[in-house]
């Protein structure tokens, strides 16, 4: 009896050891399984709800960004009247000046440049220009010239104020003997050039219209004496001397007016005034050389 149990005892006892190695088995091949799976990537999962984040780098803090100052609330993003251009806050330096902002007289002593005569120059040279083609006709003869006779101003419309020079009008052309011929371009023109020469101060006479052209007018010019142009001519200079004077003057207005708001010192006001001196003397210089040329030419032609 006791043999026979020990039999079933050695049976059962063989078939529990391989049941564990059966079960060791397995747990040991569903580890290698565990290790050897990769994780899953936050990338492939879809069903992960964690969004991913940037891994935290360290940076030196020298390296860290400047803060600027924040703008104010309420002030003008327009620049130069357009509202879609904003002024960036960020951005350094002084926000762009607006159109309708107040230059401050420090800003303008930045741009002024007091020395720089060229405004006074270009009227210098305006006044130069217009004298001088008077002083041409005087040397020409005065009255006795094509070009003076040309110059009348002549008013085509009495409704309108607009007037243009005879010589746009017509042509003028010396007939000989102190005549003179006046040959319009358009019928509708020949009335209005007679009432212009009739008003002019220096021939104050009625051209005569002519018997074979209806287009036609003639004038008698009487030259003028030598004595008479050289007077005309000296007028002609005075009244140059007196614009370049005016000029001068109004530009040591605008002197005075820059000392007053601060934008020039004490030592450039001095070196101011000599140099507006200096062009004004220059142009002095230049008017007489003009006018004795004139008197010379008058006089060589009237002996």
């Amino acid at each position: 009896m006791k043999p026979s149990r020990a039999a079933n005892s050695l049976l059962r006892g063989n078939v529990t050891p391989g049941r564990s190695l059966r079960t060791s088995s397995a747990l040991l091949q569903n580890r290698r399984t565990y290790e050897v799976q990769p994780a899953p990537s936050p990338l492939s999962a879809s069903t992960s709800t964690t969004p991913w984040q940037p891994p935290i780098i360290a940076r030196p803090f020298c390296y860290t960004p400047t803060r600027h100052r924040k703008r104010k609330i309420g002030s003008n993003n327009n620049v130069d009247g357009n509202p879609n251009h904003q002024y960036n806050s960020t951005t350094t330096g002084p926000p762009p000046r607006t159109s309708t902002s107040k230059a401050s007289p420090v800003d303008d002593a930045d741009m002024l440049n007091p020395f720089d005569f060229t405004d006074l120059q270009t009227a210098f040279d305006r006044a130069e220009k217009r004298y001088l083609d008077d002083l041409k006709k005087l040397r020409t003869g005065g009255r006795f010239n094509a070009d003076t006779v040309g110059a009348i101003r002549v008013q085509p419309d009495k409704k309108s104020p607009q007037t243009f020079p005879l010589r746009e009008l017509a042509t003028v052309a010396p007939l000989g003997a102190r005549r003179w011929s006046i040959l319009a371009f358009e019928e509708a023109s020949v009335k209005p050039i007679i009432s212009a020469v009739q008003k002019s101060d220096e021939f104050n006479q009625q051209p005569q219209r002519s018997e074979e052209n209806p287009l036609e007018l003639t004038m008698t010019v009487e030259p003028e004496r030598a004595e008479a142009l050289v007077k005309r001519a000296k007028d002609v200079c005075q009244a140059w001397r007196t614009r370049v004077r005016e000029e001068a003057h109004k530009r040591g207005e605008l002197h005075k007016k820059w000392r007053a708001e601060k934008l020039v010192l004490n030592d450039d006001m001095y070196k101011l005034r000599e140099k507006l001196q200096k062009l004004q003397d220059e142009m002095m210089k230049v008017i007489l050389v003009k006018e004795k040329e004139v008197v010379a030419g008058i006089m060589a032609r009237g002996s």
